[in-house]
């Protein structure tokens, strides 16, 4: 009996094992792959931006920020708090295209939380403030809002429970 339970654990932790090592393989063929066509795009991250932003020159690549216009840019920031703060350097992408996209998208989207799909590509420094952007990301350009499509009714200061030991 004993035998039977040694061999089932070591077949089950073997087994562990090797679907443990199967999503590194599959993420390293994902990564040769994404980003080929707008159905394949790579789901980046404003991090994965910061620490190689050359990796995903020229590559189709699918991003979730806050849209909004900063220093006369129409941009997509990691955050709301940054952008409100002013804070640019490896922040911020800026969205490139035709006028009349980019005026679509800003009616539509400003000032919200969006999922941008496009072309990314990485800029060259040039010693100017525009340095402090991660790259630029080029129409054609698909963009999602990700907020709830109703609102949500959100609760006033009547509707807290009040503890009353905390009024003595």
């Amino acid at each position: 009996m004993k035998q039977i339970v040694v061999v089932a654990s070591a077949a089950f932790l073997a087994f562990q094992l090797a679907a443990c090592q199967m999503p590194a393989e599959d993420h390293a063929s994902h990564r040769v792959s994404c980003g080929e066509t707008a159905q394949n795009a790579c789901r980046v991250t404003f991090r994965a931006l910061a620490s190689d932003a050359s990796g995903f020159n020229g590559r189709m690549i699918r991003i979730e920020g806050y849209l909004a216009v900063s220093r006369d840019l129409f941009v997509l920031n990691s955050s709301k708090e940054f952008y409100e703060a002013g804070v640019t350097d490896e922040t911020s992408i800026r969205i490139r295209g035709p006028m009349g996209v980019q005026e679509r998208i800003f009616q539509e989207h400003a000032y919200s939380w969006v999922s941008v799909i496009g072309t990314f590509r990485a800029r060259e420094k040039t010693g100017t403030t525009e340095d402090l952007l991660l790259g630029e990301i080029f129409a054609p350009l698909e963009v999602r809002p990700l907020g709830l499509p109703v609102e949500v009714k959100r609760q006033t200061f009547g509707d807290v429970l009040l503890d009353l030991e905390d009024i003595k």
